[in-house]
């Protein structure tokens, strides 16, 4: 069955909130994202196992950023959960990001890396701020051949960036911060999904507009009817 190429992100108030959107949504979409809020609350081992039962992938996001070895042995501490996709912090380094993935091999775990290269939240003037770049594409485009150097298995970044990575052909592209339909949020590099998966996202990530809709399955339907006839679903 085709599947959406979208991970929808579980930031509902409660886990039993968010167990719901799993069963409602997991034969339509290609996945879950889970964040520190989800992560971090009561229930979440029932999340967790409520996305491998239905079959959907889990992204684990959880943004590691440390030395080396703290970042590793986190790592090392997820074998259990054993997720589908992983994320870091290009900005811990290419050793932090090798030895990630010397631990994953080494605990034999199917897990895919995934860099963070900018936050969605964050512009122009937040990258000259914190990075003393303000050409975010460059700040980014560095940030990716850092990844790509250290060989984990992909990005995450905005469709703004999508353009700029083009080089980087090996490496999975995941963007959030997109939108099914027009509406405000705050997060300041956004993009429409279909725009993104055209522009060179493998997957994109759909939070508050999911899970906030009173009726989700209705809104991704009203959606399919809309753009079905893109290549926005797998094969």
């Amino acid at each position: 069955m085709k599947k959406f190429k979208a991970f929808i992100a579980l930031d509902c108030k409660t886990n039993n909130e968010n167990i719901r959107i799993v069963k409602n949504l997991s034969s339509q979409v290609f996945g879950f994202k889970v964040g520190y809020r989800s992560f971090y609350s009561k229930d979440s081992e029932k999340l967790l196992a409520e996305i491998k039962k239905n079959k959907c992938f889990l992204f684990l996001d959880l943004k590691l950023h440390d030395i080396p070895n703290t970042v590793t042995t986190a790592i090392t501490s997820l074998s259990k959960i054993n997720p589908d996709y992983l994320t870091l912090h290009i900005s811990g380094g290419k050793t932090m990001l090798e030895q990630s993935l010397i631990t994953i091999k080494k605990n034999k775990l199917k897990t895919k890396l995934l860099g963070v290269t900018l936050l969605t939240s964050l512009d122009r003037k937040d990258s000259k701020l914190i990075f003393s770049e303000k050409n975010t594409n460059s700040l980014v485009y560095k940030f990716a051949n850092i990844a790509n150097e250290s060989k984990i298995h992909g990005l995450i970044c905005s469709g703004q960036d999508l353009g700029n990575l083009q080089l980087f052909k090996k490496l999975i592209k995941i963007t959030p911060g997109v939108k099914l339909f027009a509406r405000k949020d705050d997060q300041k590099r956004v993009t429409f999904v279909h725009d993104a998966l055209k522009n060179g996202a493998d997957y994109v990530v759909i939070g508050r507009e999911i899970i906030d809709s009173k009726n989700p399955l209705e809104l991704l339907k009203k959606y399919y009817e809309e753009n079905k006839n893109k290549d926005l679903w797998t094969n």
